[in-house]
């Protein structure tokens, strides 16, 4: 699934990618400048008195919404904010909705309190509060004039803050506050869910398959930015609830490095020195954190820690657009998008925290995933789509192109039949004129010598015509062989018991039922035939036998062997005669043969013992 980003997808088309930027940049507009429904109807309290101690005369005029760190003179201690309110009958029942607040806040009305509204998932979540929305029960609210008491305890990186507060029939403050609850819980919630359901999607297909980093890298960003969400799941009073809490904020050190090697691997890129050194320093700051007392750990993440996490991110904007242009990746083009939209809301919540926009309370950061997502989402299963369409177009073409590559083979082999044909039909016709160069052209020549002598012999030109009529019948008959040399070897017998009967010698030959011989072919045939024929020539010619025996027998160990014995009764050979040319030549074409020749010659004759296996290579 490792598919190039130039894939055809409809994503490249630049009008699907400018709606895709469009979508984005609403939903960060809409998530920056807080455009979500307040109550229609219903005059929000603009002004309230806020009294900090139980003296009377502390007590002050304050706009709304009220920001504590606009206010440094004012000590981080719980304070009170009261006001006036009129209520009127036949309006159904009311309510009273703060949409955003700090802290911890508790409402009374009429010196009766109502309920607790505080932090999302208690302390875990320090920088989050729950918006409030409170229903009056009978008897709390009178006709007329009724008074409203808000204590608050501030907490949290933004210390106090309580924006406009809402009372009024309850069915004009409901949908406001469902809007304002669905961005600061319903929302958090589904991010981390989704979250780790693509985590857990990214880290099967890398254990599928090794060869995609981009999946595993991803997978781990997934992860570790879950950790600042998972809490929400968990009660507060759990203390592993409060390790993942402590977990998530160690994990900040990592996200910008694990987010860098992700987008230089989604771009195909790679880094000029090991990847390992960009994890140096998230290491230190994770010891320092744990080890070093807070304002010295403070000081180093100002002025070492966050300026190397800025260097980062620049780096991973560089790959982006680098990609994204350059390479017209439309993978990098969606993340680039939703990178960019992201370091907006992360600099919207920066002005926040330096208080340089009062007025706004609401940190993104843990939503700004809710901008990732959705591309992350878009990347990783166009590619699997991909992958599933490619193996698709394989399956519907296999059989084409498995018929294609039996058409190629058929023709191969037909060329490649040919070919060994006419190599076999060369080497065949080479043999053949070997053959009948060294047998029958030489007894051809030795007439044709004799016969331009003055005084031809013709009892010599008779032996020499016979004797290459001999040639050449045993030359035409190891043609015609096909692994059995049964009928090659009765027609040899009959030739030489007319031989041998010329000459008053008696043959005895003894045969056996012969099973095919594997990878016999003709030039192999013919050597069989000129070690028997040498043998009993030379019985002839040399040991002045009367009887010459021919027996044939089979030898299992230590493979399958043919034994040929030739054996007569003569006075055999002498040194000179056992080291001829014949008797050389027949040892030689049994080498050919995989064979062994042994010839043992005494006083009362001599044995050719001639074994061969029954498989030829």
């Amino acid at each position: 699934m490792n598919t190039s980003a130039n894939n055809k997808t409809v994503w490249q088309h630049p009008v699907v990618l400018f709606l895709w930027a469009l979508g984005t940049i609403l939903i960060t507009l809409v998530l920056a400048f807080e455009m979500l429904p307040l109550p229609q109807g219903v005059a929000p309290l603009t002004t309230m008195t806020f009294q900090q101690g139980a003296a009377q005369d502390q007590q002050t005029e304050v706009a709304l919404p009220d920001n504590w760190r606009s206010h440094p003179e004012r000590p981080a201690e719980a304070g009170v904010y009261r006001s006036e309110f009129r209520y009127r009958t036949g309006d159904g029942r009311w309510g009273v909705y703060v949409p955003n607040y700090s802290g911890q806040i508790t409402v009374r009305v009429n010196g009766t309190e109502l309920s607790t509204g505080g932090l999302l998932s208690g302390d875990l979540i320090p920088d989050q509060s729950i918006p409030y929305f409170a229903l009056f029960s009978g008897g709390t609210l009178k006709p007329g004039i009724n008074q409203l008491e808000i204590d608050m305890t501030p907490g949290g990186k933004l210390v106090g803050f309580l924006s406009d507060v809402y009372i009024g029939p309850s069915s004009l403050l409901r949908n406001s506050f469902e809007w304002h609850y669905l961005r600061a819980v319903r929302l958090p919630e589904l991010i981390v869910f989704w979250q780790l359901l693509l985590a857990l999607l990214l880290l099967i297909l890398w254990i599928s398959r090794k060869h995609e980093p981009a999946a595993l890298y991803c997978a781990i960003l997934l992860l570790f930015s879950s950790l600042h969400g998972i809490p929400i799941y968990l009660p507060s009073s759990v203390d592993i609830s409060h390790a993942i809490a402590l977990l998530g904020y160690v994990v900040n050190f990592w996200l910008t490095v694990i987010g860098l090697l992700f987008n230089i691997s989604l771009a195909n890129r790679k880094l000029p020195f090991p990847a390992w050194y960009l994890f140096v320093l998230p290491a230190l700051s994770t010891i320092g954190f744990l080890v070093l007392p807070s304002p010295v750990f403070d000081y180093l993440d100002r002025f070492i820690v966050v300026p190397f996490s800025l260097v980062i991110v620049c780096w991973t904007i560089f790959v982006l657009v680098r990609a994204a242009i350059w390479q017209r990746s439309w993978e990098c083009a969606l993340l680039l998008i939703a990178a960019l939209c992201s370091c907006g809301l992360v600099v919207h919540d920066t002005l926040i925290i330096a208080n340089v926009t009062p007025d706004s309370n609401f940190l993104h950061f843990r939503i700004v995933y809710i901008l990732i997502l959705p591309s992350l989402s878009v990347i990783f299963f166009q590619r699997l789509i991909h992958s599933m369409n490619h193996v698709d177009d394989l399956v519907s073409t296999l059989e084409e192109r498995i018929a294609d590559k039996e058409n190629q083979l058929r023709e191969t082999f037909s060329q490649r039949q040919i070919l060994e044909g006419k190599q076999a039909l060369h080497d065949e016709r080479r043999r053949i004129m070997r053959d009948v160069h060294d047998g029958l052209g030489g007894q051809l020549m030795s007439i044709i010598a004799m016969s331009r002598m003055g005084e031809s012999n013709p009892d010599q030109i008779e032996t020499s015509a016979q004797a290459a009529l001999e040639e050449l019948r045993m030359l035409i008959g190891s043609l015609d062989v096909e692994n059995d040399i049964s009928g090659m070897l009765g027609t040899f017998r009959e030739r030489a018991e007319q031989q041998l009967a010329l000459h008053d010698i008696e043959l005895d030959w003894q045969m056996i039922d012969i099973p095919a011989i594997e990878g016999l072919n003709p030039s192999r045939a013919l050597n069989i035939l000129r070690i028997l024929q040498e043998a009993t020539t030379n019985a002839v010619k040399h040991s002045g036998a009367s009887k010459v025996k021919v027996r044939f027998s089979l030898q299992a160990e230590p493979r399958q062997m043919l034994k040929i014995n030739i054996e007569d009764d003569g006075r055999g050979f002498r040194h000179a005669a056992n080291n001829g040319h014949g008797l050389k030549n027949i040892r030689s074409r049994a080498s050919e043969l995989d064979g062994s020749l042994d010839i043992v010659s005494t006083s009362d004759g001599t044995v050719v013992s001639f074994t061969m296996p029954i498989s030829l290579h």
